[in-house]
């Protein structure tokens, strides 16, 4: 019985036929698949500095061979057609213009002739000749092969008269192998015959059987055709040693394979003659060192020699130490047919039937009839070709990168925070800036804690009579008595509402594991907060007393955490959690949620081993602004409103804004953590969460999100200027990585086919100068969605963190920077008040990951064609390269670099910087220090600069750039792995322990120039002992929060703070005079360390270039 495509609600799992992956799990029964490989992440389990692991390899564990048989024959050729990547409508705006579409997909959509045209219905994109049916079976394996490739040794080998000697298995985890294999296959023609029947001996013997590596490994070939095989065969292999063909004669098997009158009752048992000697018969005496057959199979290579030991130097039948019996070399066969239709056609006949009966167990013959179902079966196939470990995490504690200050004239505080990850616990350590680094931390209060969750349309107050969810809700398996655990049992120990050794009843199925105080010195209790990882803590809002009103961060249990200042002992206390329960994870159709995932941190072996795997349940960035302070006409202070917008990071697809407090601007009435006293409180916190389900095209929303306000006015007649009305609190959040259409089955880390910026509304108020009014616009209503038409050469990957920039000074957003998965850098317009004229252009390709955003600053370019009297206003983008996301981040050792780019921001359609176009500064050794060289930069010739960061150590800049003035500074990061020196024999159980450090780099620049800063430059001082300009390295993450930053100032608008101003006429407003730096500025560290900040006095605005101070020469 073949496979059809049925699908089931899930989502690209198929049902009705027998499941591949029963198959699969059969052919490694030997060792059973253990849990985390089933439910893996896509991204690194445990942050890449925290691996510290004890790896027990079992067998198995080597990558199995796959060999793709491939048919060429001149029946894949055909008439010249299309292929286009097909889009759909998602959102239109009120006059009925598509205003998100959605994302390039994958794959393309065939046969169209002629060429078709887009509508406003429907778009085609990155449409191109198709010449031969051959072309989709390319697309579809390089599509599986950028997905597998690091789980698996691939060979290709089209179905033709090969020499097999330069074939091989290649590593195509190893980037110079898998452009070598893409370039087999890329390279392969149609217009051979079908000898598939001769081949296959050909194949197994030379590929399959003699470049088998390991005693262990699995060996599995994937034959796909699109007609029967001819009735061409191989010459008998028994009178060398017979392993298919012994005790057969010459005459057997010329009736068997070649005369018509047995072709009906034969032909469909042919392949089969094979593959089933291949699945049931062991191969390990019959490996040779070199090819068995030639390529035509009608000759056997008699001068050859047996290869009775493998790689690791241990014979092919050695014990099995799981077993205790032989090892035993089989391999499987997949066979799948190309447009064959059903079995009563003229061509799928007997050819059906050969295939079916050839898949070796049977039930492994998959009957494609277009492109899709092609993917689909490779997909099926191979997501369930993997092996297995078990890794144990061994318990470390580590400062997370995130700092904050609360800052008043009367106190400074820096808030940072540690985490343990034995109980994947932290702790907020709260100190005095005078305070010196050892000084015992203060901790905030957690006895008012209030649980809220949201489902995407409706916020709940946890309590013991909540009744609004039940089991299913949260993925907890029913056993006919527990139907109120997930209240009584989840609910009540994510709130810590009571003892954790009290929660556990004999009904429940749920460990409950008590989070005691932490087996290492110093750290004290796990319970109160999760762990916080890549979350940042921000302290917002007007003072209170001495402090800032709100602290705001959140964790990896899936929690926001509000706290209230309370000027007592503790600083800060615990208002709320935020629970955002119903963002999707990994599913097309919604079935596949957060809160999910909330059980696991409940186990007693959380993130301590691979079975029991460590979870990211919210570990976004975020960002909390304040509304600007303004009185009405008559001098009254108007509502101020403090909200937050997070995205989930690899927790999951989403991101969502809520209320942190203050007033709402339209009925002044308190909200979020200035309401909680009064009744029903909590059902005003959300403000909106991203579409879940059918609907949502976010990839994993990695990354911090940007607040600004907007400019939004579809009049043709609207004023690109006026801040009277038509502006509102916008949300822009970046598309994020890996998002696919089949989600569900698929959790390989691969690119995004799209690097788009979603713009939200967040308020649903327009917040011009007129005064505060609501619009006909939904809070969380799509304002544009905005992304360039891909091609197939370009790999976007997904976008990064936004940078949103104030050009003119009049409080409003007009250009939007960012960086995607695949290095390209993007300038996003928005200088018009009409969405529909908002453009995208890309300005630059790194060739490398950006992660992060990018900084900025504004400057004049010198470049007006002599005319002194016009100003050419250009931007400085500066960003780093690097990812730290992904498992294979950890020992990735690519050279990144740090890039500043010119953007003249007068050219409505700037070109591409070619990186030919910029200076090359170098970073070099000095000692103990690193030191950047100082070329000169002449703007007339170059368009940005760059360095590279250190080759050889993967060197990374993961994080946004700080901008002081004309510095900039980027922290870098760089992995040192230990490993047990034992030799690797991946047959063998054997034990391995790993440890990752972490290195962070500190390294400052002249944004202008990339070159070295000199004296009198604008620096941080990190180590007053350290020759001036230098890069220093410390061990262990790094981070920093400058002071002075509560209100948003300059250029970048799309951070923390409180909004400024809107401005009516900047231009002849003081708004683009600077201010002076008449306090100090200072630093804190992710240690809790004071760091001197040297800025010059007055000349110079933080953050952002005068326009009329700034010379025209970029090095002056």
């Amino acid at each position: 019985m073949y496979h059809n495509f049925e699908k089931n609600k899930k989502g690209s799992y198929f049902k009705g036929r027998k499941i591949l992956f029963s198959a699969i799990t059969a052919a490694l029964s030997t060792f059973p698949v253990c849990q985390a490989q089933a439910e893996s992440n896509i991204f690194a389990d445990i942050p890449l500095y925290l691996q510290n692991s004890s790896t027990i390899t079992t067998a198995y564990s080597v990558k199995p061979n796959i060999t793709l048989l491939i048919d060429g024959s001149s029946s894949m050729k055909g008439g010249i057609t299309f292929k286009c990547k097909v889009r759909t409508p998602v959102k239109k705006n009120k006059k009925g213009k598509t205003i998100q579409w959605t994302p390039p997909p994958k794959e393309y959509q065939y046969g169209f002739s002629p060429k078709p045209t887009s509508t406003n219905e429907i778009r085609y994109e990155d449409c191109k000749k198709v010449t031969t049916k051959l072309d989709e079976v390319k697309d579809v394996l390089l599509n599986i092969l950028e997905d597998y490739r690091n789980d698996m040794y691939f060979a290709f080998r089209p179905l033709k008269k090969a020499d097999d000697s330069t074939i091989e298995f290649l590593d195509t985890s190893i980037p110079e192998q898998y452009t070598k294999m893409v370039k087999n296959i890329t390279d392969a023609e149609a217009g051979s015959g079908t000898p598939l029947t001769q081949q296959i001996p050909v194949v197994a013997r030379n590929l399959v059987m003699n470049k088998l590596k390991y005693r262990c490994q699995k060996s599995f070939l994937v034959v796909l055709t699109d007609g029967e095989s001819d009735d061409s065969y191989a010459v008998s292999d028994a009178k060398v040693d017979g392993y298919f063909d012994e005790g057969r004669s010459d005459t057997e098997r010329l009736n068997f394979f070649h005369e018509a009158k047995y072709k009906t009752a034969n032909k469909p048992k042919r392949l089969q003659y094979y593959t089933q000697t291949l699945a049931s018969k062991n191969f390990g005496p019959y490996i040779y060192n070199s090819v068995f057959y030639n390529k035509t199979g009608r000759e056997i290579i008699t001068k050859n020699t047996k290869r009775t030991t493998d790689n690791a130097g241990q014979p092919w039948n050695a014990i099995n130490p799981l077993t205790k019996q032989p090892f035993e070399q089989k391999a499987e066969t997949f066979t799948i047919g190309v447009g064959l239709g059903l079995k009563n056609n003229s061509i799928g006949n007997i050819a059906i039937d050969y295939l079916e009966n050839g898949a070796m167990p049977a039930g492994n013959f998959f009957n494609a009839n277009s492109q899709k179902e092609i993917l689909e079966a490779f997909n099926k196939i191979f997501e369930s070709i993997k092996g297995s470990q078990k890794t144990t995490t061994i318990t470390s504690i580590s400062t997370a990168p995130a700092v904050a200050i609360s800052s008043s004239e009367q106190n400074h505080l820096s808030i940072t925070a540690t985490t343990e990850s034995g109980a994947w616990g932290s702790k907020l350590c709260i100190r005095k800036i005078t305070d010196n680094n050892n000084s015992k931390c203060v901790q905030p209060s957690y006895g008012n804690r209030q649980l809220l969750l949201n489902n995407g349309t409706n916020t709940y107050l946890y309590s013991a009579n909540l009744s609004a969810f039940k089991n299913d809700n949260f993925k907890i398996a029913n056993n006919g008595k527990n139907q109120a655990e997930w209240v009584n049992g989840l609910l009540a120990w994510l709130s810590r509402s009571r003892n954790d050794a009290s929660i556990k009843v004999d009904n429940f199925v749920l460990d409950y594991r008590q989070r005691t105080d932490s087996a290492l010195a110093g750290f004290g209790e796990t319970r109160n907060i999760g762990d916080i990882i890549d979350n940042p803590i921000i302290a917002a809002g007007n003072l209170d007393g001495s402090l800032q009103k709100y602290l705001v961060t959140s964790a990896n249990d899936g929690m926001v955490y509000v706290f209230g200042a309370t000027n007592n002992a503790n600083f800060y206390d615990l208002k709320f959690n935020f629970m955002p329960m119903n963002i999707e994870r990994q599913s097309n159709d919604g079935s596949d949620l957060v809160s999910h995932y909330y059980k696991d941190l409940t186990n007693n072996e959380y993130g301590k081993n691979s079975e029991h795997p460590h979870r990211f349940l919210l570990n976004g960035g975020m960002v909390v602004q304040q509304t600007e302070k303004r009185t009405d006409s008559k001098g009254k202070l108007l509502p101020q409103q403090t909200f937050m917008l997070s995205n989930m990071g690899q927790a999951g697809r989403g991101a969502f804004a809520i209320n942190i407090g203050g007033n709402d601007l339209i009925s002044g009435l308190p909200v979020g953590a200035d309401n909680t006293g009064s009744n029903g409180w909590y059902k005003d916190i959300s403000l909106f969460q991203t579409p879940t389900g059918k609907d949502n095209y976010l990839g994993f929303t990695i990354g911090t999100p940007a607040i600004a306000r907007l400019r939004v006015n579809e009049d043709p007649d609207a004023s690109a200027t006026s801040v009277a009305n038509h502006i509102r609190e916008a949300a822009f959040i970046n598309n994020g990585y890996n998002y696919s259409e089949t989600l569900a089955s698929n959790n390989s880390g691969h690119t995004s086919s799209e690097s788009a910026l979603y713009i939200y509304d967040i308020l649903g108020v327009d917040v011009g100068t007129d005064g505060f009014q609501k619009t006909d616009y939904n809070k969380g209503e799509l304002i544009a969605k905005l992304d360039l038409e891909q091609n197939s050469d370009q790999q976007p990957g997904g976008l990064s963190s936004p940078t949103v920039l104030d050009i003119d000074g009049d409080g409003v957003a007009d250009i939007v920077y960012a960086g995607d998965y695949g290095g390209n850098l993007y300038r996003f317009d928005l200088r018009s008040p009409d969405p529909s004229q908002w453009t995208v252009h890309k300005i630059f390709s790194a060739g490398a990951p950006i992660t992060s955003a990018p900084g900025a600053i504004l400057v004049e370019d010198p470049n007006n064609n002599g005319n002194n009297n016009s100003k050419n206003p250009t931007v400085i983008v500066t960003f780093g390269t690097g990812s730290d996301v992904y498992q294979s981040d950890l020992n990735n050792k690519d050279q990144q670099a740090v890039y500043g780019i010119y953007d003249n921001l007068n050219d409505k359609a700037p070109t591409e910087v070619s990186k030919q176009a910029l200076l090359k500064q170098q970073l070099t050794a000095a000692g103990n220090y690193r030191m950047l060289s100082d070329n000169k930069f002449d703007p007339k010739i170059h368009r940005g600069w760059y360095f590279n960061l250190e080759s050889g150590t993967g060197e990374r800049v993961v994080s946004k750039p700080i901008v002081i003035s004309y510095a900039g500074v980027v922290f870098s990061r760089a992995y040192d792995v230990k490993k047990d020196n034992k030799l690797e024999d991946p047959c063998q159980v054997t034990e391995r322990k790993q440890e990752s450090d972490v290195y962070s780099g500190k390294i400052q620049y002249n944004i202008k120039t990339g070159g070295r800063l000199k004296h009198g430059d604008p620096n941080i001082e990190f180590d007053p002992n350290a020759p001036f300009g230098a890069a220093l390295t410390v061990k262990g993450l790094y981070g920093l929060a400058l002071s002075n930053s509560d209100t948003i100032k300059g250029l970048d608008i799309g951070t923390n703070g409180t909004q400024g101003s809107l401005i009516p006429d900047p231009n002849t407003s003081n708004a683009k005079k600077e201010e002076c730096s008449r306090t100090p500025i200072f630093g804190v560290d992710s240690n809790g360390n004071k760091i001197i900040i040297n800025i010059p006095k007055c000349s110079i605005k933080f953050k952002r270039l005068s326009w009329r101070e700034v010379k025209n020469n970029y090095t002056s």
